[in-house]
């Protein structure tokens, strides 16, 4: 027969479970993202660039919808972003090289949405601009040799709304960019905020 002591104790243990299994979570994957952040409809990588291969593969773990290109980004944008743009904007993120980005960007302008963070990632350092807040979590994942990883976890991080907006620089840990030398990017699209 079970106690009034024994019922309580595994009443109290039942209610620490939602506790734990976040605390538990939040060590695997590093701490959940905030509620405020954008909710992201898609994240880009590009299937040339080990970098951005171990970007995907973070995010995926995360919970996000990824799709990979192969440095072209039109079927992507004709066969999806395109018509969900026109239904309503919506984040996107990425790391890719700077065509795809470029592309995403410009075609973005149309629909009001802009970049609102940036990390471009050099042969010597990651020049950031975005909110302050992402900022900091971005100098930090950047001293990690697994960078491109961590950087997935920032991205998903990105707080909506208005945020006081930055820049910053950071040396690499390792060499940083695609084999051919050119930067690599990460980034999120999003809805522009209007005064």
């Amino acid at each position: 027969m079970t106690s009034r002591r024994t019922f309580l104790q595994i009443g109290i243990a039942a209610s620490a479970w939602p506790l734990a299994n976040q605390a538990a979570r939040a060590a695997a994957l590093g701490s959940p993202a905030p509620a405020s952040s954008l909710p992201l409809y898609k994240v880009v990588y590009d299937t040339r660039f080990a970098e951005s291969v171990a970007f995907g593969q973070r995010a995926a773990s995360l919970g996000e919808q990824v799709h990979p290109i192969q440095g072209d980004m039109t079927s992507l944008w004709y066969h999806d972003i395109y018509h969900r743009w026109k239904q309503s904007p919506v984040a996107i993120a990425g790391l890719t090289a700077q065509g795809p980005l470029f592309c995403f960007e410009r075609l973005a302008w149309d629909q009001g949405l802009k970049v609102v963070f940036r990390a471009e990632h050099g042969a010597a350092e990651h020049a950031l601009s975005g909110p302050e807040s992402l900022l900091v979590e971005a100098r930090e994942a950047l001293s990690s040799a697994d960078w491109a990883a961590e950087m997935a976890t920032v991205v998903t991080r990105c707080p909506s709304g208005r945020a006081e907006i930055g820049s910053a620089a950071v040396g690499c840990v390792r060499s940083a960019g695609s084999p051919a030398g050119e930067p690599l990017y990460s980034w999120v699209i999003a809805p522009a905020v209007r005064a």
